[in-house]
């Protein structure tokens, strides 16, 4: 239980990181990081195994690259619904969610690997 908690607080604080630095979201980050790492981690869970193998011929074609965007659409997603849950709207475009889900991505490992 303790391994699920910790790496469910890696996530939020990637996504504080996500947050802060690249979208410039004040106000109540915080709480939309625990929102977004839930919403993210349904999303993964549900979906993502779905349109993995919907997506696998073109995966095998762009030599797994799809996957970043396919992972960047679910990020996007998970940020939409994150506005409807908190009922706020941020002016965010697809590459400024690409650019968010990249850097999420690496503050989320060097998080992971410290705390190993």
């Amino acid at each position: 239980m303790g391994g699920v908690l910790t790496r469910f607080l890696v996530h939020v604080v990637a996504l504080l990181f996500v947050f802060y630095v690249i979208w410039s979201i004040r106000g109540s980050a915080l709480w939309a990081a625990v929102v977004m790492a839930l919403i993210l981690a349904l999303v993964n869970a549900i979906i993502r195994p779905v349109l993995l193998i919907l997506t696998l011929p073109i995966t095998i074609l762009s030599l797994g690259l799809f996957v970043i965007i396919l992972n960047a659409l679910l990020f996007a997603l998970s940020f939409a619904i994150l506005q409807g849950v908190l009922n706020v709207h941020f002016a965010i475009g697809f590459g400024q969610i690409l650019i968010g889900y990249l850097i999420y991505i690496v503050v989320s490992f060097v998080l992971t690997r410290l705390v190993r």
